[in-house]
């Protein structure tokens, strides 16, 4: 494989990449078990996203959540490109309406081009730290995400035109994102609209195109 191929597929899969984190940022009703909301803006790419959040009784935790969420980018809509991560938000700091939290969990980032269509799994990881009111919120936020594997096949127009015996199958092909910025919101009943801002980098802390981020995005809790 060449390095111009593995510096694409790297740059293809963080083109998807995105904090791993669910979209409340205001608290969600004593009353709600769950909520769906939907985001979009800029993250590397222009993307749409839909979320799913499910409060869960972990005991040992005040507050726990799991999540998924779907991410496909919208400027050139294309069902091949999509990232999906789920995971876990747990309260591991409280005070009052202060809280620090923390999200973890799996994501799956698939991408498809003429010359390759390519599966990364890794882990990603963000840390809340901030005010979660009932009625409006603003957390700083902080996160990594890290590829760990991608399992590349390779096009017929690849193969003719660079390099005939390549090979399909796993590849240690890693890349990584980290991100800082702030989020807020505020609430009104069951339906919070919230915003997210910041800079995005590599993991190594270069910069990436754009080197910020930003979204707005609206839930309802039920």
């Amino acid at each position: 494989m060449s390095i111009a191929l593995r510096s694409s597929i790297v740059l293809t899969t963080l083109a998807l990449a995105a904090p791993a984190a669910a979209q409340e940022v205001t608290r969600m009703p004593d009353w709600a078990r769950q909520s769906v909301g939907v985001e979009a803006g800029l993250e590397n790419a222009w993307i749409a996203r839909a979320t799913y959040s499910h409060r869960v009784d972990l005991g040992f935790v005040p507050e726990a959540r799991l999540f998924a969420r779907f991410t496909l980018p919208v400027v050139t809509p294309d069902v091949g490109d999509f990232s999906i991560d789920v995971g876990v938000q747990a309260t591991a700091l409280t005070w009052r309406d202060f809280r620090v939290a923390v999200l973890v969990g799996p994501v799956l980032r698939n991408s498809v081009n003429e010359l390759f269509s390519a599966t990364a799994v890794g882990m990603g990881a963000t840390v809340l730290l901030g005010y979660e009111g009932p009625r409006w919120g603003l957390s700083a936020e902080a996160g990594y995400e890290q590829i760990l594997a991608t399992h590349l096949r390779h096009s017929d127009r690849y193969r003719d035109t660079y390099y005939a015996d390549a090979k399909d199958g796993w590849y240690a092909i890693t890349g990584s994102t980290a991100h800082a910025g702030l989020r807020g919101g505020a609430r009104l009943g069951s339906v919070e609209i919230a915003a997210r801002a910041g800079l995005d980098a590599t993991g190594q802390l270069h910069s990436l195109t754009p080197p910020y981020y930003f979204t707005l995005g609206s839930a309802y809790a039920f």
